[in-house]
Formats: structure tokens, C-alpha cells, sequence
């Protein structure tokens, strides 16, 4: 029996959840974190840029119809 304690080596079982069980929970946290941070700068911390539009804005139409909802309940002057 001397092929004996080459294959005890081989047939061993591993002890604990291999690597890539670890990893790749921990790079998909990573990335997560890191594309939430570049939305949240971008969102929260950067200076407006002159001449871009703004998303939201009223109509003249829209801005009208406010005004005068507005100035029936004496929230506006």
C-alpha cells in the first residue's frame, strides 16, 4: 500500500467555505458602495453648471394657474 498516503492527501476534505464564497459577497458590497457614492456626489455635492436646464420647472402656463391657487388661499401677495 504505498499509493496509500498520496491519495490521503488528495481525498481531504477542506475545512471552511472556499475563497470565492467570500469574495465575490465582499467585491459586490464594494461596488455597490462605490457607484452609491459617485451617484450621491453627483446628486448631492457638485456645483450646478451654468446653462445646463434644470429638470424641473413649471410652464408659464403652470406658473400662472399656481400663482392665482396661491393668491385665493393669501399665501402669496
Amino acid at each position: 500500500m504505498k499509493g496509500r498516503g498520496a491519495m490521503e492527501g488528495k481525498n481531504l476534505r477542506r475545512r471552511g467555505a472556499p475563497a470565492s464564497t467570500l469574495v465575490k459577497p465582499l467585491l459586490l458590497l464594494a461596488t455597490g458602495v462605490a457607484a452609491g457614492l459617485v451617484v450621491w456626489r453627483v446628486l448631492m455635492l457638485e456645483p450646478d453648471v451654468p446653462g445646463r436646464v434644470m429638470t424641473e420647472q413649471l410652464s408659464r402656463h403652470d406658473r400662472q394657474a399656481l400663482d392665482g391657487l396661491l393668491h385665493q388661499r393669501s399665501l402669496r401677495p
